[in-house]
């Protein structure tokens, strides 16, 4: 039966698949009635084999430890009771090799008949089931790995590798691996007591489930989700961000996992050079891509009861670890990241035309006033571009770097970064990819600014772009001064005659003059507001007084022409 079951599932599935639902009943009734009589023979075999020469007095525990042990060894036992080994060494002990009748032909075969089946049927029926009941005792103390999907957002690089796309959303769509995590809490738990459970730890790398994450990586992502990061800090444990290192419990951390050495810099709930002391029932996370992550830094410690899944820091040694660096020259003041100014400019030069936007040129006078406003920045821990506490803006240092244009705009990041990390991180937000680039840009200048915010040492890089877009005047607009220009050439000579009217003039010098002076000037005013205008240029600060002062010469013209004209 068992031999006609397997071709027709495994060899010939067409037929399996085409029979019809009596024939699958048919197969499940022939396996639970097999299974049934084997149960049946066994607990027949054990009955007789516990009780014996113990029929008449029985001990009813001393027969039920028999019982259930040879239950729990029956294809040994039976191998035992065949071949009787303890018997033959006893006959070959005091009888020597003599003493062993030659066997039968019936028992030799019986025998090899019993070891046949023993080794294809019994044992492993026994065998399987022996690791059935401990993957089902693994499964329900929650030990039995669990697969988990793991995002391309790259926030545990390098443990976990990254994505490919252009923004949070489509990597957060990525798998990039699939490891197994157990369960957590997991053991037996009998009445508030959890026993064979796991303990976490440091370095362990966690699942995390609650509302406030499923609502940040809904606003990230597009979807909620869970947070996939790494215990850093246990109840108990104080920590703080300098220079990039973490400080746990006054002691540098050495952390191979961390995708850069002096890469971890503070967020909204831990800001730099700031203790905190983990509380009970609770733990510090962070993502091992420092400058990619959203953790604790930034929400606060996460509770214990919102971790859902662990994957201990032993397990990861030699499965995860095979991207881990060497730290050994992490705290030294080489390892702080110089940003490689040229490679950086060609890599956002490589992403502007992906986007159909020119390429930057480099302007040092951009980087003169990106260092001046780095170095008020960090005097008043002031990131906004309108300077609102220091009140000296990029408009500000520009003027004081000679430096001019149309259209500008500031990108300060707080860290020390790699070109292709400086990059890959401004890119995955989408307001920062619009920001960089924008068409109207076409100079940029960079500067590396090292200083103290309160008193806590720190880096910024201060990015200063710039351009030139024409005005575009409309084209009425330049008639409207056209007009004017032309009025005034034409009263202009009829006022400059009054001189000649001595009488007249004597008697109203002043007004005549001034008025005279006023046609004059409103001529050459507006004669350059025409010429820059038809041009296609942006009026000067000159220019753009004269604009605002025309009106003012106008009602005055105006006023002066009534008096004379009454007279």
């Amino acid at each position: 039966m068992v031999a006609d079951i397997g071709y027709v599932v495994g060899v010939r599935k067409e037929l399996f698949n085409k029979a019809p639902d009596i024939f699958a009943l048919l197969i499940v009734g022939f396996i639970l009635l097999g299974c049934l009589s084997f149960l049946i023979g066994v607990i027949s075999f054990v009955a007789r084999s516990v009780i014996g020469d113990n029929k008449k007095n029985p001990n009813i525990v001393l027969l039920l430890i028999k019982g259930l042990f040879i239950l729990a060894f029956l294809p040994i036992y039976i191998l035992i009771s065949i071949l009787k080994p303890l018997t033959v060494i006893r006959k070959v002990r005091h009888e020597g090799f003599k003493g062993l009748k030659p066997f039968s032909l019936k028992t030799i075969l019986v025998k090899t008949v019993f070891l046949i089946l023993f080794e294809t049927v019994l044992l492993p029926i026994w065998v399987g089931g022996y690791a059935l009941v401990g993957l089902l005792t693994k499964d329900f103390l929650g030990y039995s790995p669990q697969i988990v999907n793991i995002a391309g957002t790259g926030s545990m690089y390098p443990t976990f590798p990254k994505g490919e796309g252009k923004d949070l959303a489509s990597l957060s769509k990525q798998i990039v691996d699939t490891p197994g995590m157990m369960k957590y809490p997991n053991g037996l738990l009998i009445g508030n007591k959890r026993y064979f459970n796991y303990e976490i730890g440091r370095g362990d790398i966690v699942s995390i489930d609650n509302a406030q994450i499923k609502e940040l990586t809904a606003k990230m992502n597009g979807e909620p989700g869970s947070w996939i990061k790494r215990i850093i800090g246990m109840a108990g444990d104080t920590i703080e961000l300098r220079e990039g290192i973490v400080y746990l419990n006054g002691t540098l951390l050495n952390e191979p996992y961390a995708a850069q050495p002096r890469s971890t810099f503070g967020e909204a709930f831990l800001s730099e050079c700031k203790k905190i002391t983990v509380p009970d029932n609770s733990v510090f996370v962070m993502g091992d891509n420092r400058k990619g992550s959203g953790d604790s830094r930034e929400i606060g410690f996460i509770n214990i009861n919102d971790i859902k899944l662990v994957y201990p820091l032993e397990r990861q040694k030699g499965v995860l670890d095979k991207n881990w660096r060497d730290t050994s020259k992490d705290f030294d003041s080489t390892s702080k990241i110089k940003l490689d100014k040229e490679k950086y400019l060609s890599l956002l030069n490589e992403k502007r035309k992906e986007l159909g936007a020119k390429e930057l040129k480099y302007q040092l006078k951009l980087e003169t006033s990106a260092k001046k406003r780095g170095e008020i920045i960090l005097q008043y821990n002031d990131f906004s571009f309108e300077a609102t506490k220091s009140g000296y803006t990029m408009s500000d240092a520009m003027t004081d770097a000679n430096y001019y244009n149309t259209t500008w705009g500031e990108a300060p990041t707080q860290g020390y970064y790699q070109a292709d990390e400086l990059i890959e991180n401004q890119f995955q937000f989408l307001n920062t990819q619009k920001f960089l680039t924008d068409k109207t840009y076409q100079e940029v200048g960079i500067a590396e600014i090292e200083g103290q915010i309160n008193g806590c040492p720190t880096q910024i890089i201060v990015q200063h772009f710039a351009g030139y877009v024409p005005p575009n005047y409309k084209k009425e607009d330049i008639e409207s001064w056209k007009t004017s220009l032309s009025g005034l050439r034409e009263i202009q000579p009829a006022w400059e005659r009054l001189k000649t009217y001595q009488q007249f003039y004597d008697k109203n010098k002043q007004n005549v003059d001034r008025i005279n002076a006023i046609i004059s000037q409103r001529i050459s005013n507006i004669s350059a507001i025409v010429a820059r205008m038809e041009a296609n240029q942006w009026l000067t600060s000159t220019e753009r007084q004269m604009v605002s002062q025309d009106k003012s010469l106008y009602d005055e013209q105006e006023a002066i022409a009534t008096r004379l004209n009454s007279r």
